[in-house]
């Protein structure tokens, strides 16, 4: 996450601020380092993928303590007092309501307002207990109320220590990059809650680990290695930004970081380059916002076919001061351990259908822009949700993609769409394995409205588009294009 608290809810990614070559750069130099001889299993990350689920929370000073947001309940208070009123059993009864599968709680982030005390922070900072790290232990406290209700406590920590506060960061040494003397002070901060809490810590979530501040495979290592101090089998992630799809990091990461400004990707397989697949984004408007951009069914449904293809998702929902969460995301939360708790793995439909709940987008004709929702409700998994009575349909544009990722790459031999009441009069079917290199395998024109079906040689492919060339205006015939269902087979 780009995560100045001041502005945390908007999260936009600073990898997508990078120019072009510097990106290309960093996904390549980051996935060979990830590459490097990874385990083929991680027997630590087992409770992990059984969890399922969990909930993820920011708590900071700027936000539960800060009278303009609403999340402080209207109170602002001294940051240690902020703290000692956290209600830890309000917010434990409602993980244990939420079927939180595990908690990922903040600890610090970008100021000097840390949840717990810390000898090596105060130390190094020249801060009194009390003035950076709350006197209050509030993650032993989290632990001793999650752990009655049987819910694991992982922690979010950062890479890039207090950047804005200026006494305590002159004194850690960060300056836009990461220094080795920075990251053993850094580290040595973590090191010491590490020891403290043992195994009450489950794992860890490091945000701020950018490759473009210079943290690499050599100093990720010994930051691992700090946050496992007192726990060996806790597991780690490090934030490298948000990238276009789940990807690993680093050999020093036990699960991927995952964060995504959507829920959307899910994973071919459990193992990503040896870790653990999970994926981090937010039920509401952005970080730690109220209400859903999902439905229940969206949600419950995702996550649950997340799970079932071996990956695990963590939802941000916005905590509230005293310990309780958005009452809608709540409903949200149970809806998801309900379908994790009592779902079953459906059949296709139609049988054999491989694009049935696979992620699906609006594009531009050319595939290059993604185009917004008609009339905000005409989504795109409604395209292949086995239901002939819902459509997606793109806005704003005439001739338009619908295209599908299908997960898995399978020999592609026959082709069918069933419109609504918007069809193309000249249609293509685009075929590709990488994204990148695309096969027509079908086209006509003509068109009339009636379910377009193509049978032709197996061509291997994980993506298709459905590529409506015509109408491209107003006052055209088939008006524009919507698309009831769409249906791919081996």
């Amino acid at each position: 996450m780009t995560h100045c608290q001041a502005n945390f809810r908007t999260r936009t990614s600073r990898m997508r601020q990078l120019p072009a070559l510097l990106l290309a750069w960093v996904l390549s130099s980051a996935c060979a380092g990830a590459a490097q001889e990874p385990p083929v299993t991680n027997p630590d990350t087992d409770w992990f993928l059984k969890a399922g689920a969990g909930v993820f929370v920011h708590y900071l000073n700027g936000v539960q303590n800060n009278r303009e947001s609403i999340n402080s309940l209207g109170r602002e208070t001294p940051w240690d007092e902020c703290v000692r009123e956290f209600d830890t059993e309000r917010f434990a009864d409602t993980m244990q309501e939420a079927g939180a599968g595990y908690v990922i709680f903040t600890v610090m982030q970008v100021t000097r307002h840390l949840i717990a005390p810390n000898a090596t922070f105060d130390r190094i900072s020249g801060y009194q207990p009390g003035e950076a790290c709350a006197t209050r232990d509030l993650i032993e406290d989290l632990h001793r109320s999650l752990n009655k209700r049987g819910i694991p406590l992982m922690l979010y920590y950062t890479g890039d220590g207090p950047r804005s506060d200026e006494k305590a960061n002159s004194q850690f040494g960060f300056n836009g990059t990461v220094s080795p003397e920075f990251v053993r002070k850094w580290t040595d901060v973590a090191r010491e809650y590490s020891l403290r809490y043992g195994d009450k810590i489950k794992g860890w979530w490091v945000d701020g680990c950018y490759p473009w501040i210079g943290y690499n495979n050599e100093n990720l290592k010994p930051f691992a290695e700090a946050l496992k101090a007192g726990n060996p089998h806790s597991i780690v992630a490090f934030n490298r930004g948000v990238d276009p799809i789940v990807m690993s990091y680093t050999p020093a990461e036990d699960f991927t970081c995952g964060e995504q400004n959507r829920f959307f990707d899910m994973p071919s397989q459990r193992w990503l380059d040896g870790e653990q697949w999970h994926i981090l984004s937010y039920i509401g408007t952005g970080w730690g916002q109220a209400g859903s951009q999902y439905s229940k069914r969206e949600l419950r449904e995702y996550v649950f076919d997340v799970n079932q293809r071996g990956g695990v998702v963590s939802m941000d929902v916005l905590l509230y001061r005293d310990g309780s969460v958005d009452r809608s995301q709540l409903e949200m939360l149970k809806e998801v351990r309900r379908e994790l708790n009592e779902g079953k793995n459906r059949a296709p439909v139609p049988p054999g259908n491989l694009a049935y709940r696979k992620q699906a987008k609006l594009l531009s004709l050319d595939g290059l822009r993604e185009l917004q929702v008609n009339g905000g409700v005409c989504f795109p998994r409604l395209g292949v949700d086995g239901q002939q009575d819902t459509v997606a349909l793109a806005g704003g544009e005439w001739p338009w993609t619908y295209h599908v990722d299908l997960v898995d790459t399978k020999p592609i031999r026959r082709v069918k769409v069933t419109f609504g009441s918007g069809y193309p009069t000249t249609i293509e079917v685009k075929l590709s394995a990488d994204g990148q290199d695309w096969r027509t395998v079908a086209a006509a024109s003509d068109q009339r409205g009636a379910p377009f079906e193509a049978t032709f040689e197996p061509v291997t492919a994980r993506y298709i588009r459905i590529c409506s060339v015509k109408p491209d205006g107003p006052e055209q015939e088939g008006s524009q294009m919507s698309v009831a269902e769409l249906e791919v087979y081996e």
